[in-house]
């Protein structure tokens, strides 16, 4: 039986779905060192029994090289190159095959010009392959050197999500009051803040018959904007929030900074339309403009009014119809999409 070695900073539910995918449908063990799971997302993750994890904060760096060289690995799988640590590993075990994962976008400057030339010295040379989301990152991977690319690398648990879609009436978008709903950090880089404000704006004219469900929180916790038609739920662990999504008729991520955004994929998977910043990355795959959603330019709080406005002037017939492009665009990739993928990399 192949065991993959997966070194990985934090994780997150929808990685935990593909790697228990991974290794029941394609018979692998894989052994996960990664850090504790952080303060402001505090998930509880169910892990297939061929899983085992290992905490990266309590261990040395003797003792995970021994265990990369004495494991009888068929893949190091590493998510990102921020860890000198888990880099060293790699190097050292070069006979091993190796997968580098990350999430960046390509945007071109300055710095990140200069980051593929140093990638090219040091990271690179050090696997054998990239796995990105999404086209913006595969050409962030090309400009580092990387020849064996593959797409695909998150996906939500899309069998879970779909039941949303699935289980809803055509009653649903006949609504008198309809629910946006937003599911991150309250931080700057979520523009949540600009957000709320907005929100607030359009509750008396476009607006008015929708209210904005906020789940997460953050730093801007305590500022966040406390008003009639805005409901703060803090953070929710996977099962509560899947049972608060029912009521969602639209979802916004409004980021300045947001790579990939899996939240996306959950959201059109359960057939909810989209409004979504220039920013995600996650949009690439996820939304059609005009079709099940609207894109607007990122960090102008009047783009997002108007893209808003659009969303909550969508009547009933056009509102089932991007919720039916939403699950049908976030079907096209899946943790068995994920999985076979990662699986065509590990055959020679």
């Amino acid at each position: 039986m192949k065991r993959i070695l997966v070194l990985y900073r934090e994780l997150a539910g929808y990685f935990v779905t593909c790697l228990n995918e991974l290794c029941e449908q394609h018979d692998l063990m894989a052994d996960v060192v990664a850090y504790p799971v952080h303060k402001d997302a505090p998930f509880d993750f169910v892990f297939s029994s061929r899983i085992q994890c290992f905490d990266r904060s309590t261990m040395t760096s003797h003792t995970l090289h021994e265990m990369a060289t004495n494991g009888s690995y068929s893949m190091i799988f590493c998510g990102g190159w921020g860890d000198k640590l888990y880099l060293s590993v790699v190097a050292k075990n070069r006979q091993i095959p190796s997968l580098l994962g990350f999430d960046n976008q390509w945007s071109g400057t300055l710095r990140q010009r200069a980051a593929c030339l140093y990638a090219r010295l040091k990271i690179t040379p050090l696997f054998d392959m990239a796995f990105v989301p999404g086209p913006e990152q595969a050409l962030f991977a090309r400009k580092m050197g990387f020849h064996k690319i593959v797409q695909g690398a998150y996906s939500c648990d899309v069998d879970r999500f779909s039941t949303i879609q699935r289980s809803r009436s055509n009653d649903f978008w006949n609504m008198d009051r309809k629910t946006l709903f937003f599911v991150g950090r309250y931080a700057d880089a979520k523009f949540i803040d600009e957000l709320q404000d907005v929100f607030i704006e359009l509750s008396d004219s476009a607006g008015k018959h929708w209210r904005l469900v906020c789940a997460g929180t953050g730093p801007l916790w305590e500022s966040r904007r406390i008003h009639n038609s805005i409901e703060h739920l803090g953070f929710m662990q996977p099962e509560v929030l899947l049972k608060s999504m029912e009521q969602a008729h639209g979802f916004v991520l409004p980021s300045t900074f947001e790579p990939w955004g899996v939240v996306v994929h959950e959201f059109a998977t359960a057939g909810v339309p989209l409004v979504l910043s220039s920013a995600v990355g996650a949009r690439t795959a996820f939304i059609e403009n005009g079709r099940n959603g609207f894109v607007f330019q990122s960090g102008h709080r009047d783009a997002l009014k108007s893209a808003l406005t659009s969303l909550m002037s969508s009547g009933p017939e056009q509102l089932m119809q991007m919720s039916k492009h939403s699950s049908y665009l976030a079907h096209k990739i899946t943790p068995q999409t994920w999985s076979n993928s990662l699986i065509q990399l590990l055959t020679p």
